[in-house]
């Protein structure tokens, strides 16, 4: 006889059914790192199918009750491990119920059902978990980096373009850069939320099946927000894959950028901040090395985003229904990325806390490099009414001049602006001593910056404003997603309690010393 006895029962897969041979134990493809990060989401599918299979009367109440009742007992032994001893990948349930119910009854958990919708449903679930994790930890990052723009609303210093000096800014309009850019990506994680959590449940392997399974009820009892109408796309598409890999890429390419900044303040030469020594490492041959290690693991978590990103895409290449494997070695790679968010973000957050800026020295970079060369060409604009380009010259001349003659902005002298004006057109120009002094202010020109975004103070306290207030309503949001999906299981726990509800005049739940036996192996035939 092929029928295996149900308390050795090894899966569907065994020599003679529809293979001669045992499978190749090196080709027995059951990731065990994916397995664990979709162990959770595969169980709440398995629980949510068998209540649709019960409601639709596809198995009869009586076994349905017993399959519930030996999933409950599965919890109390802990999921996990119970699973994991039954063997079997996403099919662990299956395999479970039937080593302790036997094949008649534990055999039909997957009517109507395929590894297709099934593994499906559970990427869906996992990556709607990791999207809520990492919107809650970019909320906690957007909340301190709000608070540090108000912190350091004053501390001037010369912004960079081409890795030159480029405007003088503010350090507090510098976070308010960060806060905004981590609220469009906020916007980016719910928006790829809102199609991830859509069902694919009832799709089977591509075309769904014959028996009369309710999609939209077990996508109800899962928390998804709707069925994804086409079963070919539900199963063979994976493009929202690709775009959550795009999305992470953008959020960690985000973060490398502000930790390249302050890998750069911190650098030997420019040194316009400090951080503790605890964020710090050293070398073991150079003595006097202090390195910043944590910008370094921002970054290089950059890099392996991009990788994703690629691998997601390649590993998406071919036919429908094509690549398989594949996409499980993208995926690895996906869930590491949002698991990284929450440490690496946390101890980022607790770096900018504890960092110290060199005000003094971060003022006079501004000045001595130039970076108010454009508010000297606004003067010029204003006092003689010449064209932006003309005065632009100008200046150009005068930064020149300087420069050959080892001087700076601090030597600039009404006779240095006459002599350049002289060059460009014959004319001399009539700007004073004190006017081009109180131009050349790196502070006064930040103040000066009054145009909506700009980093004068009193545009940056309304900024931070709003900020806040985008950051409330985004919490709000978030906190809706949240309850949405606690409601949802508790929908689901409340619709298998009521099938284990004791029935009209027996006194007991099933599983109270009925044939279950409490989760022990017994013989169902």
């Amino acid at each position: 006889m092929l029928q295996q006895s149900h308390a050795n029962y090894r899966g569907y897969r065994t020599a003679g059914i529809r293979l001669n041979e045992e499978l190749l134990g090196e080709l027995e493809f059951r990731p065990t790192q994916y397995f664990d990060v979709t162990l959770d989401s595969i169980h709440a599918f398995d629980k949510a199918h068998v209540v649709m299979l019960i409601e639709q009367n596809l198995i009869s109440r009586s076994d349905g009750r017993r399959i519930l009742a030996q999933i409950r007992q599965m919890e109390a032994l802990g999921v996990a491990e119970t699973r994991r001893h039954a063997r079997g990948g996403a099919h662990s349930c299956e395999q479970y119920l039937i080593q302790t119910l036997g094949e008649d009854i534990g055999g039909q958990v997957n009517l109507g059902r395929s590894s297709g919708d099934l593994g499906e449903v559970s990427r869906r679930i996992t990556m709607r978990e990791k999207i809520i994790d990492a919107a809650n930890d970019l909320n906690n990052f957007r909340e301190q980096m709000i608070e540090l723009s108000e912190r350091h609303i004053g501390v001037v210093f010369p912004a960079q373009s081409f890795l030159q000096h480029a405007q003088p800014t503010s350090l507090g309009h510098w976070f308010g850069m960060g806060a905004t850019t981590l609220g469009r990506d906020f916007e980016r994680l719910l928006s790829l939320y809102s199609r991830i959590n859509q069902s694919p449940a009832g799709a089977g392997i591509l075309t769904g099946s014959d028996f009369p399974v309710d999609r939209h009820r077990t996508s109800l009892l899962l928390g998804f927000d709707r069925t994804i109408p086409n079963t070919f796309d539900a199963i063979m598409s994976h493009d929202v894959i690709i775009e959550a890999a795009s999305v992470i890429g953008i959020i960690w390419s985000n973060l490398a950028r502000l930790a390249d900044d302050l890998e750069l303040w911190l650098s030997s030469d420019v040194r316009f901040i400090d951080v503790p020594d605890r964020f710090c490492d050293t070398s073991s041959v150079m003595a006097q090395k202090r390195n910043p290690n944590l910008p370094q693991q921002v970054k290089a978590q950059s890099v392996k985003a991009m990788g994703a990103v690629t691998m997601s895409f390649v590993a998406e290449r071919g036919a429908s229904g094509q690549p398989i494997m594949e996409r499980f070695e993208a995926e690895r790679l996906l869930w590491e990325l949002f698991d990284d968010l929450t440490p690496v973000g946390k101890n980022l957050a607790l770096m900018l806390q504890a960092m110290q800026p060199d005000v003094d020295r971060m003022r006079s970079a501004a000045l001595d490099g130039w970076s108010t060369a454009s508010d000297l060409t606004g003067l010029i604009v204003r006092k003689t009414e010449l064209s932006w380009r003309t005065a632009h010259q100008i200046t150009g001349i005068v930064v020149r001049l300087s420069d050959e003659r080892g001087a700076g902005p601090r030597d600039v002298t009404p006779e240095l602006i006459n002599e350049a004006a002289e060059l460009y057109f014959n004319r001399p120009l009539l700007v004073t001593a004190q006017e081009i002094a109180q131009t050349l202010d790196p502070v006064g020109s930040v103040k000066r910056r009054l145009v909506y975004g700009g980093p004068a103070r009193v545009v940056q306290e309304r900024a931070i404003e709003e900020l806040r207030g985008e950051l409330t309503s985004d919490v709000r949001r978030l906190n809706q997603h949240k309850y949405r999906l606690n409601e949802s299981a508790r929908l689901l726990e409340a619709a298998i309690d009521k099938i284990l509800a004791p029935a009209v005049g027996d006194g007991r739940k099933l599983g109270d010393g009925d044939d279950t036996r409490n989760g022990s192996v017994f013989d169902h035939h």
